[in-house]
């Protein structure tokens, strides 16, 4: 790819992000230069010292924020984050490191740039610190749902809460099949680790899920074969 192509592509790259929402072209086209691509394999991960001098924006795949007790080796991992989403933005606004690390769960490509480039961004440009603000307000509730699930609900209705949260409809496979695609592929140890819980108790439950018809679940994919019956384990759900 000649040095005009590559520019053009991460130009595209870019305009998908989300943190870069609303900007002109002439931004992306300055902004273009100071990434490059960062290529992870499945369960590669980014130490969180990185995202002190680094500012990341997931193209593709996925990367779990994990944190993990020193003392016990328990994990939990309160946010999942897909295409278009950036990382980590509290070290961009105080300067302090988030004691998180940071793993693909599955083969991922990040845009990778310094991050003193963001913090002059977010200084020059006010779309910018309005989209900074409305990414830490859509995180802080999600960490408000997710504190309020660990507080509220038992295992069952957490795991099923989030099996749907993930869920969509494919129209023309639903209506031939009856069954729902959950979007992302998830370990079991992954599943325990969002919703708080433990691998062991998390295939317990999916086991029950499948006894009872409800999903089917192989080789971390799952899919949902009687959305009422789900429904009635959740807490609260989006209607599909």
């Amino acid at each position: 790819m000649g040095n005009e192509e590559h520019q053009n592509d991460m130009i595209q790259k870019l305009k998908n992000a989300v943190f870069f929402e609303g900007m002109g072209d002439d931004f992306f086209e300055m902004a273009a230069s100071h990434f490059q691509e960062v290529r992870m394999k499945k369960s590669d991960d980014i130490d969180s010292a990185e995202t002190l001098k680094y500012f990341y924006i997931i193209d593709e795949g996925s990367v779990k924020i994990i944190h993990v007790d020193p003392e016990s080796g328990r994990s939990i991992a309160p946010f999942l984050l897909s295409s278009h989403e950036a990382f980590d933005i509290l070290p961009i606004i105080d300067g302090k490191e988030n004691m998180a690390d940071y793993i693909a769960v599955e083969k991922s490509v990040l845009l990778k740039t310094e991050a003193h480039f963001i913090r002059e961004w977010v200084n020059e440009y006010p779309q910018i610190t309005i989209n900074l603000l409305q990414c830490l307000s859509k995180k802080l509730r999600e960490l408000e749902n997710f504190s309020e699930s660990i507080v509220f609900y038992d295992t069952k209705t957490r795991l099923s809460n989030l099996i749907l949260k993930y869920a969509f409809k494919e129209k023309k496979r639903l209506k031939e099949s009856k069954i729902i695609q959950v979007a992302q592929k998830f370990s079991h140890e992954t599943l325990a680790e969002m919703i708080g819980s433990v691998r062991s108790v998390v295939t317990t439950q999916l086991q029950e899920l499948k006894r009872d018809g409800v999903i089917l679940d192989k080789h971390a994919e799952i899919m949902i074969k009687d959305l009422e019956q789900l429904k009635d384990r959740c807490a609260k759900y989006i209607d599909l």
